[in-house]
């Protein structure tokens, strides 16, 4: 044998060696239980909602709720849970009754996590229905906005003290709203 078929034969041996150890060998490197398994979407009862403040410009009424991941709902509370940025979010009067349109999502952005005990923003940007034609606009007083974030769960109403008007007529004075992450803990 030459000096170059030898070489060639070492490194098949050890190739095949090599090959049949990592075969039979069991994986080193075990995945935990919690990466095997998807992570929840966050449902609204996973939340406590509370108004947190708000400001106003440009004729627009923009009111800041605080959602703290409280692990109510599906989501045991010492679990994270995948926040998407949609909801189904609407007015709604004394009498648990929507007024006026859906709010509309604005801005953009992937889902994401929310901690146990952390927190996200939605922030509703509600145009002030006293720019409008009174007629056109139906304005009627709101107690406060009804959520969800899941189509097949049932939405909790979130108070606003009772001193919010909003546009009865749903062409007119559409509210909007984003979902943020929150970047006090």
């Amino acid at each position: 044998m030459t000096g170059k078929t030898t070489t060639t034969a070492r490194v098949r041996t050890r190739i095949a060696v090599l090959t049949a150890a990592m075969i039979a060998a069991p994986a080193a490197v075990a995945v935990p239980a919690a990466a095997q398994e998807p992570m929840r979407d966050c449902v609204v009862s996973d939340f406590e909602i509370v108004e947190n403040e708000r400001r106003a410009a440009a004729g627009t009424a923009y009111i800041e709720f605080t959602m703290t991941r409280t692990g109510e709902g599906e989501t045991p509370a010492q679990e994270p849970c995948n926040l998407y940025r949609y909801a189904s979010l609407n007015w709604v009067d004394d009498q648990g009754e929507r007024v006026g349109a859906w709010a509309v999502r604005e801005g953009g952005g992937d889902s994401f996590t929310v901690e146990p005990e952390r927190t996200a923003l939605l922030t509703v940007a509600q145009p002030n229905p006293d720019n409008y034609d009174p007629q056109l606009c139906v304005p009627t007083p709101v107690a406060g906005i009804e959520v969800s974030l899941y189509i097949a769960e049932a939405p909790v109403t979130v108070p606003t003290g009772g001193h919010d008007t909003a546009c009865a007529n749903p062409e007119v004075a559409v509210p909007r709203y984003t979902i943020e992450p929150s970047e006090v803990y």
